[in-house]
């Protein structure tokens, strides 16, 4: 359980935590974003912004208002480490420890699979997830997408996007965002994908 410390401080080197920086709610820096909404429509949206603009510390903030709210599960997953895997095989396999990393260092349900075949690993393990925190919606939000290369990407969306139609309480993650520096939906990874094909259904939010 996290304390607060006796003299918190600014600070400019990364996620920001309230009970050991000053900070003001970074949800007030969403421009034109209603919250509330994405969890109540069964929205999944892409924020981007440049580095050091507050999307960790604006994930992980609302990650913990949610979770406090007990409206639904929310957890926090960094896709960093598939940086530079080029083999979408696995990139997949690198994206499902990540999945149970976080949930582990959560708290939450840890969706374990046994048949770990890359070809839909991420569909399955999120369709687990949902089953495991049930009757709570899931909501899931992946940071650090951009790092994600060729196929790896292409396997990684068109898997959100076959569970998109089935989101829902036990069935799939009602919401999930999509975050980095770049705007996925302009995504092409390779010359032969015309640019937003393989993406899902997604809104834009901008800080």
């Amino acid at each position: 359980m996290s304390t607060k410390r006796d003299l918190r401080f600014f600070n400019t080197t990364g996620p920001c935590n309230p009970d050991d920086h000053y900070m003001l709610p970074p949800e007030d820096r969403l421009v034109g974003a209603q919250l509330h909404r994405y969890i109540r429509d069964k929205l999944y949206w892409v924020l981007h912004a440049p580095r050091q603009t507050g999307k960790t510390t604006f994930l992980k903030s609302w990650m913990r208002k949610i979770n406090d709210g007990n409206e639904a599960v929310a957890c926090y997953v960094s896709v960093e480490d598939c940086q530079k895997v080029t083999d979408w095989q696995l990139g997949m396999t690198v994206i499902y420890k990540a999945i149970c990393d976080y949930a582990d260092w959560g708290g939450f349900p840890i969706p374990l699979i046994e048949d770990r075949e890359p070809e839909g690993l991420l569909r399955t393990t999120l369709k687990k997830w949902a089953e495991l925190v049930a009757p709570q919606p899931l909501i899931v939000l992946f940071d650090e997408v951009d790092v994600l290369e060729g196929e790896t990407m292409i396997s990684f969306l068109r898997q959100l996007r076959g569970g998109f139609a089935d989101r829902g309480v036990g069935k799939f993650p009602v919401s999930i965002a999509l975050v980095g520096m770049r705007d996925l939906r302009d995504y092409s990874p390779t010359p032969a994908l015309p640019q937003g094909e393989g993406a899902t259904h997604s809104r834009q939010v901008k800080i």
